[in-house]
């Protein structure tokens, strides 16, 4: 095999634009093809860097020069999106979440196996550097005995023209905030201390022009016991902290900054501000080292499955108002 992997984008746009720069700074990554709905963009994303602008999605996968492909694209098109992949003898990246659903998920998952392709699940969150500090702060006892969890990661987006119609639709976007921000810090937590067992979730349309959830809030109980408090919003302030309580000091998470206060001692900060790209740019390199080497993805699909598990207990959380177990969910 090569030494790069033939890449292809699909979605340019938006956050397209954020993956589009983690490939180029991947060294193991070629960008050859890419596919958007919206025409001109798609030829725009060509002539800029000199890849092929395919007409459609199955010209695409198609193309015997592209070796993999990269999803950003609505969620509930991830399912189909990546079974034709496999289909084609293509790898996948597939932006969070993996699918819309626990079903959709196991199917993605057994495809990749039957298929001998590398399944890779975008949580970029885990890779930035105010978590794998926190990681390590943790792991050197540091805070002490970790106790409880507080985050919250919100945005205003609902309210803004740039927000698609399918996120505001409870039938692709059943949970909003939850799918589209809060299952960030769900993976973080999983990352830093354990995998969610159980959950509760209250959820209700506060202010958004349509049927989606806008307004979250859920209580997770991690395998070892902690608990944690999680609220995302989709009509609010930009909000993004992520505490963590141990019995010995108290470690604050926000995007730029890492803030550890430990009892009987002055708070120390530490400024992660110039990290840049860097998250998106390890996953995608990850991404071509799990082709080329065989690496195990940190996200692959049992990682992206067990976090949309989580979003699927929230749902039954809120139809139900009972704590709901992941393990039910999975089975």
């Amino acid at each position: 095999m090569s030494k790069t992997v033939r890449i292809a984008l699909v979605g340019v746009a938006n956050h397209g634009h954020t993956i589009l720069t983690a490939i180029n700074n991947a060294p193991n990554l070629s960008l050859v093809a890419c596919y958007d709905i919206n025409p001109e963009a798609n030829a725009a994303c060509a002539e800029k860097h000199g890849c092929t602008a395919h007409p459609s999605y199955e010209a695409l996968l198609a193309d015997p020069n592209v070796d993999a492909v990269a999803l950003v694209t609505p969620n509930h098109l991830h399912a189909a999106q990546i079974e034709a992949a496999f289909v084609a003898g293509k790898h996948v990246f597939v932006d969070k979440p993996i699918t819309n659903t626990v079903t959709e998920g196991k199917r993605a998952v057994a495809q990749a196996s039957q298929a001998g392709k590398v399944l890779y699940v975008g949580h970029n969150t885990r890779k930035r550097r105010v978590f794998r500090r926190s990681k390590q702060l943790i792991d050197q006892g540091d805070i002490g005995t970790v106790v409880a969890i507080e985050a919250n990661l919100s945005r205003i987006v609902g309210l803004t023209p740039e927000m698609p119609a399918w996120k505001a639709d409870r039938k692709n976007a059943p949970i909003l905030p939850m799918t589209q921000l809060g299952i960030h810090f769900v993976d973080a937590a999983t990352y830093l201390l354990a995998p969610v067992k159980r959950v509760a979730c209250l959820a209700r349309t506060a202010a958004l022009d349509g049927t989606a959830y806008d307004t979250t809030t859920a209580l997770l109980e991690l395998e070892n016991g902690v608990p944690v408090s999680l609220n995302s919003y989709y009509v609010t302030p930009d909000t993004y902290f992520f505490r963590i309580y141990g019995t010995t000091g108290v470690i604050e998470c926000n995007p730029r900054e890492l803030t550890l206060r430990r009892v009987g001692s002055p708070s120390h900060n530490e400024d992660l501000g110039d990290e840049g790209y860097e998250s998106y740019n390890l996953q995608m390199e990850e991404f071509g080292r799990a082709i080329l080497d065989g690496v195990r993805p940190e996200t692959g699909g049992p990682e992206g499955l067990h976090n949309i598990a989580v979003m699927d207990a929230m749902i039954l959380s809120i139809e139900t108002g009972k704590m709901i177990s992941i393990d039910d969910i999975l089975k």
